[in-house]
């Protein structure tokens, strides 16, 4: 193996190690949308996620959601603004923005009517 794919492997690591923010937005939140995104949280190692959506939650989703330690809801029909506010506080992370709708366990019920 060449010393060039050494460098590629350790960079990779060192990415790695950079802790992880993400923003996850939709027009509605479900609980089966927020079992989905704690097990991701938990599997990826976040260290917080911030779910922006344009209207409050109900109410049973806010409870299920103040059970999930490093989430955050932000009620707000900017997300861009909201996402550069988040992007500011964590300079130093890596932050992912991700669709709540591309979730696999709500992608087959669609439980936020």
């Amino acid at each position: 193996m060449s010393n060039k794919g050494k460098d590629m492997f350790f960079k990779k690591k060192q990415n790695d190690k950079k802790e992880k923010v993400i923003v996850s937005f939709g027009q509605k939140i479900g609980i089966v949308c927020l079992r989905s995104l704690e097990k991701y949280i938990v599997k990826n190692k976040i260290i917080k996620c911030y779910i922006i959506t344009s209207s409050p939650p109900h109410q049973n989703v806010i409870n299920y959601a103040r059970n999930i330690d490093l989430l955050e809801i932000i009620i707000s029909s900017n997300f861009k603004q909201g996402v550069e506010k988040i992007r500011k506080l964590y300079k130093n992370n890596s932050v992912k923005i991700i669709d709540l709708a591309d979730f696999g366990e709500r992608n087959m019920m669609r439980d936020v009517d």
